[in-house]
């Protein structure tokens, strides 16, 4: 099934669908351009993109997920520099949203407790991720923070800012 979302920040043809994979249903937000099809998590509509490894080993769940920033002062509004080593055939364990289209920043939007990023205690829902590896994401679109993550390979080191308000 798909509903329409009329939205001025959607362009072309958009939706939600419910699909199947790998035995799971999952929301997903379906963007239909000139000369591309977008499909993204659904996570109340936003540009979302989850980089945790594969579908089927890290399903969100209430007791999975760490969403509530409780940032320390002592990183509150300060750049770091966060050292991820990522286990064999797992991923961050983060999902992003934002990014250059969005006018927005790429930020961490979820870290899965027990996956790399969550293991380093360094890590905060909100933090901007100004750079992965050197490469600097502060002009990035989602797409190419995407894509600078999963090439980061198995050590990643993240330059973060978290900007509490």
């Amino acid at each position: 099934m798909v509903e329409s979302v009329n939205s001025p920040g959607y362009y072309g043809r958009s939706g939600i669908l419910e699909t199947h994979v790998r035995g799971q249903w999952y929301r997903v937000f379906v963007t239909l351009e000139d000369d591309y099809l977008s499909i993204t998590l659904d996570e109340t509509y936003e540009n979302t993109t989850t980089l945790n490894g594969t579908l089927n080993n890290n399903i969100e769940t209430p007791s999975g997920l760490s969403d509530t920033p409780d940032v320390p002062d002592s990183v509150a509004n300060q750049k770091r520099m966060v050292r991820v080593v990522k286990s064999d055939n797992n991923g961050l364990g983060i999902s992003i949203k934002g990014g250059k289209e969005n006018k927005m920043p790429i930020l961490i939007s979820k870290i899965f407790k027990g996956m790399a990023a969550d293991k380093t205690e360094q890590l905060y829902v909100g933090d901007a991720i100004l750079s992965v590896n050197g490469e600097d994401l502060r002009e990035a679109t989602h797409d190419e923070a995407v894509k600078a993550l999963k090439r980061a390979g198995k050590v990643v080191e993240l330059e973060g800012k978290n900007n509490r308000e």
